[in-house]
């Protein structure tokens, strides 16, 4: 009896290897920080125009080609300006000074996008007519996708009050997220426009603030001997207050959307997350335009997220270089954006692996990079208003380091024209109402991502908060007529994971923002499970989420199996281990 025991152990052993589970990589993760702008009482459309002119520039370093000068700059808001001011109805709701705007010492990479070719928005003559294009309707982006994605937020009572007071504070909002192995809080500035997170250089370690930015992919901190006339009162680097760094005579020069950074490279030792690396090569800047030097500018330094290929620095990025070293497994990003009008900020980045807590992998759609240049672009399978398609078959550049979102000149009139008392005001812009409640749709994949009606609002044109709002869409040609750029007004609404190795972002549902059907479904599922697994909170859950199950994409970036499926394995080991114990112990199975 005894020997068929052990002839049936060392059948069962190997299965027992075999299904053991994986030690899933420890998830390292970035909080993220909101960038402070006083915005001193200026009007949403100059604000706005600040957007258009760092947009600008941002589209052509996109292009490797020269921004326009001053005057063009000038004379583009000038035209505009005679536009709105022929019309008498418009004149009063959305007053623009007479004179030029002012520079301004902030730095607006956060970007706007205006057309490059002006004749494809004629300028009005009289009343800016409602906007009128013909539709898309050939593509059925919404019958391709096999599930939605929804989203439950609200402009019932208009725009905003917190968002209206975050714009007007000069303050910081701090990541509420329960950090892991490796967290970093990813910070929110005023009302979901920029995001920071802090790192520390050097020996001894010093805090830097920098930008967290996946649209670029150089990183940089100010050199001690730039000092405060050329730099600005921010934490700085150098042999005079740091053992480990090293100086080299390489010079480098990054243009960003508005402003600029010219200096040096050197190596020292940097710790993101806890984790260090050694003789790390960045950027030292001896010259930075007033757009990062100003004093009420809050952070020290830049550090890009995009491809290694497109830095010119030529250099590895921080997280490849992660990645390189042996610190992190493989070069993924997982990124989960906060949203002030949540009540919390739940932002963060992980570095090695997704952090399988906040997103719901039965809608993970994994996508192939299409860009040759380096920047997370995918291809965006349609865009729908309500059941109809305004646009299929376009690329999509998706990047936090943009507050908007931009499409080509005719694809933005197109999505307008489907908006229910949207208006073309002229240089790319549109007004929406600021009560809109209408469903927006992105198609990834197999699965449509529904944008949340506050995200699409921009900023109110006047003080009544439920009046007209310029709309977080605008018109611009970023490469061509059919790529656009989605920034954050997208991004919120998604969990984004990025892989430099296999060249793929994955977008997933988020399950720990409120305003997503995913989070209904998470919370259903936890009541679920505490209750026993009532069969009515199971079917609570099934109804919240309006995914189907074959809409998961089965192709996975995560390094990890997943919690699922580490749980299955779990629990195939538990009873491999019991079936053993009882013929042990003598008894029948």
């Amino acid at each position: 009896m005894l020997t068929q025991h052990f002839l049936v152990l060392f059948v069962l052993l190997p299965l027992l290897v075999i299904s053991a589970p994986l030690q899933p990589e420890p998830l390292h993760t970035l909080a993220l920080k909101k960038i402070p702008i006083a915005r001193d009482g200026e009007h949403p459309v100059a604000a706005f125009e600040r957007h258009q002119k760092a947009a600008i520039k941002r589209m052509y370093r996109y292009k490797r080609l020269v921004p326009p000068s001053e005057e063009e700059f000038l004379q583009r808001n000038l035209e505009r300006r005679r536009a709105i001011e022929s019309n008498p109805k418009l004149d009063k709701r959305m007053y623009i000074p007479d004179n030029p705007l002012p520079s301004l010492p902030q730095r607006e990479k956060r970007i706007w996008w205006p057309p490059t070719d002006t004749s494809a928005i004629p300028t009005p003559t009289g009343a800016i007519p409602h906007v009128a294009a013909e539709l898309n309707r050939t593509g059925g982006g919404a019958a391709a996708a096999t599930g939605t994605v929804k989203a439950s937020g609200s402009n019932a009572n208009g725009f905003s009050e917190a968002a209206i007071q975050a714009l007007q504070d000069v303050s910081l909002k701090n990541s509420d997220s329960e950090l892991i192995q490796g967290g970093l809080d990813y910070i929110i500035e005023a009302n979901d426009i920029g995001y920071l997170s802090e790192i520390q250089i050097g020996t001894p370690a010093q805090t830097f603030l920098m930008i967290m930015d996946t649209g670029s992919a150089d990183t940089w901190v100010p050199s001690t001997s730039c000092g405060v006339a050329n730099c600005g009162d921010h934490t700085a680097l150098g042999t005079d207050n740091s053992d480990t760094f090293q100086a080299s005579q390489t010079q480098f020069q990054v243009t960003y959307g508005s402003g600029s950074v010219v200096g040096v490279l050197a190596a020292d030792t940097m710790s993101i997350a806890g984790m260090t690396m050694v003789n790390h090569v960045m950027g030292v800047t001896l010259q930075e335009s007033v757009q990062f030097s100003a004093s009420n500018v809050p952070f020290d330094g830049l550090v890009g997220l995009a491809l290694g290929k497109l830095s010119n620095q030529g250099v590895q990025t921080p997280l490849e270089s992660l990645a390189s070293t042996g610190l992190i497994k493989n070069p993924i990003l997982g990124i989960a954006l906060g949203r002030l009008t949540d009540g919390e900020n739940n932002g963060e980045l992980v570095f090695g692996q997704a952090n399988n807590a906040k997103l719901d992998a039965t809608t993970t759609q994994t996508l192939q990079v299409t860009s040759q240049e380096g920047f997370w672009q995918v291809d965006m399978a349609a865009v729908t208003i309500d059941g109809t398609d305004a646009v299929t078959g376009r690329q999509a550049i998706l990047d936090t380091g943009t507050s908007l979102m931009i499409a080509p000149p005719a694809d933005a009139a197109a999505f307008h024209a489907q908006i229910n008392g949207a208006a073309d005001v002229g240089g790319g812009m549109f007004s929406i109402p600021c009560t809109i409640d209408q469903e927006i749709t992105m198609t990834f994949g197999n699965v449509a991502f529904q944008i949340d009606v506050r995200d699409l609002l921009f900023q109110p044109l006047s003080d009544d908060l439920t009046g007209d709002c310029l709309s977080s869409l605008s018109a611009g040609t970023i490469k061509d007529d059919v790529t656009w750029l989605l920034g954050d007004s997208f991004l919120k609404n998604v969990y984004m994971t990025t892989n430099s190795e296999d060249l793929t972002v994955q977008l997933s549902a988020r399950t720990d923002s409120p305003g997503s059907s995913s989070f209904a479904a998470a919370a259903a599922d936890a009541a679920a499970e505490a209750g026993g697994g009532s069969n009515a909170a199971k079917e609570v859950a099934n109804n919240a989420m309006n995914v189907q199950s074959n809409s998961t994409n089965s192709n996975s970036t995560s390094t990890s199996s997943g919690e699922a499926s580490s749980t299955a394995s779990n629990t195939a080991a538990v009873s491999l281990i019991s079936a053993i114990a009882a013929l042990l112990a003598g008894k029948n199975l």
